[in-house]
């Protein structure tokens, strides 16, 4: 819309610049003379001035004939009056010959100033139609500037309704991208935009119940192992002592993996509790707790970060972190910090850290590093996929990466609330 009337005024100009320009205005030095000597401000705009802006004659040769006119006329000297014309009108001065015979009349055409030497100073004269917008082509020119500030606040009020579905389309597809269970927003507007936004809106749909058969059928499948587990406990009793003991950390293992996925399914499935919570307090919070059950964890937050997001699975996905770089790495230090619109939490420790090629692997489910797959260590290979998969769902993510020096630094991201 904003260049729409850009344009239409462009052209405007185009057509104006088009056009054949008024003729120059000519007028005789007798009326000249008398507008000078009746001080006549509605011909001439007067001026006084402690020295003359310019010196006889720079009009040209000729001119010092209609200056020596024009100076008899009001009754000075030819060296008391100046004479200057518009170079762009040629610096013109002709005769007017009058249609009943006599005497040719002298005529200055265009822009001119006339400066008349007085006992103060001079006092300088100009036609009016000198003025800023006295000509046509200024005048439209005013006028085209005045009809596009007219149209700008229309323009904006149009543009505004075309873009505000616009936006809330946007502002729905980043919703997506914090919480995937949000419910998408109405948005009306064209046909176009509503389309998008039906297409977006199924979608969306989709995409949650795909996610929510793939979650419900893992957690029928875990749930269902649990009967033949038990089973397998109680006819463990009937064995040898010496196989018993080592069957009962396999089906312990088992056990602990079903425990792990349902506790996954059902923090999938259960609803959706977003608000707004200061990052950097919960995970203080999260630091402490776990110091009072005797783990070496400290926390520091740097700076308030609010962000939309569920305080449960924040502070689970906070506990998880530090919990596994306590129990592989000794001491863990956490910060929180601002970072670019994101909220950013390192947890270090002080352990030998991963190799490259494994960073991102254990982060898929049931994968385990082989010093991890101790009895006494424990560990499902589901704890960093779900801490990823929570990251995620706040629109943020986990990576791990090795520090310089020795230790693993787990760092989390989740985007920073809009300020209200």
């Amino acid at each position: 819309m904003l260049a729409t009337v850009a344009i239409a005024q462009l052209i405007n100009l185009v057509l104006l610049a088009l056009l054949p320009p008024d003729p120059p205005r000519t007028v005789p030095v007798t009326a000249l003379a008398e507008a000078i000597l009746t001080r006549n401000e509605r011909a001439l705009i007067f001026q006084r001035v402690p020295v003359a802006p310019f010196q006889p004659a720079t009009a040209g040769p000729g001119a010092a004939r209609v200056e020596a006119e024009l100076a008899g006329l009001i009754g000075r000297i030819p060296a008391e009056v100046a004479l200057d014309m518009s170079a762009v009108q040629g610096r013109k001065f002709l005769e007017l010959y009058p249609k009943a015979g006599g005497a040719p009349v002298s005529a200055i055409q265009g822009h001119f100033r006339v400066a008349v030497r007085e006992r103060d100073g001079w006092l300088l004269a100009e036609p009016r139609d000198q003025r800023l917008f006295a000509t046509r082509e200024r005048q439209f020119l005013l006028l085209f500037l005045l009809s596009a500030l007219a149209m700008l606040p229309i323009a904006w009020v149009f543009a505004r309704r075309l873009a505000d579905p616009i936006e809330r389309f946007a502002d729905a597809a980043e919703k997506l991208g914090r919480d995937p269970r949000a419910t998408p927003p109405g948005v009306d507007g064209p046909a176009e935009i509503e389309r998008a936004a039906q297409a977006f809106q199924q979608m969306q749909q989709r995409l949650q119940a795909y996610v929510t058969d793939r979650t419900q059928m893992l957690g029928a499948i875990a749930h269902d192992l649990r009967t033949p587990l038990t089973r397998l406990a109680f006819r463990l009793e009937s064995l040898p002592e010496a196989d018993k003991a080592r069957l009962r950390g396999d089906v312990a293992e088992m056990e602990a993996m079903v425990r792990s996925t349902l506790s996954l399914a059902r923090a999938d499935n259960e609803p959706v509790n977003r608000q707004r919570l200061d990052l950097g307090s919960l995970t203080e919070q999260a630091a402490d707790d776990l110091a009072l059950t005797g783990r070496r964890i400290t926390a520091d937050a740097t700076d308030m970060l609010v962000v939309d997001g569920d305080p449960g699975e924040l502070k689970r996905l906070l506990t998880n972190l530090m919990e596994n770089g306590e129990t592989y790495g000794g001491d863990v230090s956490a910060r929180a910090w601002r970072g670019d619109g994101l909220a950013v939490i390192d947890i270090d420790d002080r352990g030998p850290g991963i190799p490259e090629a494994e960073l991102e692997r254990v982060f898929e489910p049931f994968y385990r590093l082989e010093r991890s797959r101790s009895r006494e260590t424990g560990g499902t290979g589901l704890g960093l996929a779900v801490v990823r998969s929570i990251a995620r769902a706040h629109g943020g993510d986990v990576v791990l990466s090795n520090r310089e020096g020795g230790g693993l630094r787990a760092r989390v991201t989740i985007p920073l609330a809009p300020a209200r």
